[in-house]
């Protein structure tokens, strides 16, 4: 063995772990390592006998007093939301403002949209017509078609034949 004993090698001893006779042939050979292990021997005693001393706690009171702190911080909260809003909002409450919402806003807008089509004048607007609209009609491309005459119809068809086979038509 090269040099003194290690503290591993005096924590085994003490623990009565098996040890190789070197170390104990080194022990006995070593004036320093018995001092330490001398030493070593009453303070080892005196930790073992603390670990009677120390009490054993009471699990059951720990629970409990884990138990009390989470339900107190449960009523706090829940004091403190109703500190928040004035009044704690039930499903009931919520429900009901949920279905004001839905339908008193469109009924509202629909209500306003038929106020603004009202004229300045509190007149509403004049009913669309068949007049107006007879009036306001424009004629159309297929309109022109039905109204070309037999030679032009006949032009027309050439023209649209030739289209769909890719030929220029010549006038």
């Amino acid at each position: 063995m090269f040099g003194h004993l290690k503290a591993e090698d005096f924590i085994g001893l003490i623990e009565s772990r098996q040890e190789p006779a070197v170390q104990r042939t080194h022990l006995n050979s070593c004036e320093r390592c018995r001092e330490i292990w001398d030493a070593l021997k009453p303070l080892y005693a005196e930790m073992t006998s603390m670990d009677a001393e120390i009490p054993e706690p009471d699990w059951a009171e720990f629970r409990s007093s884990v138990r009390d702190q989470l339900l107190f911080r449960s009523v706090q909260r829940q004091t403190a939301v109703r500190r928040w809003t004035g009044w704690a909002i039930h499903p009931a409450m919520a429900w009901a403002l949920s279905l004001l919402l839905a339908v008193g806003i469109p009924t509202g807008m629909f209500v306003w949209h038929l106020q603004t089509e009202k004229a300045p004048s509190g007149h509403t607007f004049q009913p669309v017509t068949a007049e107006l609209i007879e009036a306001g009609t424009e004629k159309t491309v297929f309109d022109d078609v039905i109204e070309l005459n037999d030679s032009e119809q006949m032009q027309f068809q050439e023209l649209l034949e030739a289209a769909q086979t890719g030929i220029q038509h010549v006038q």
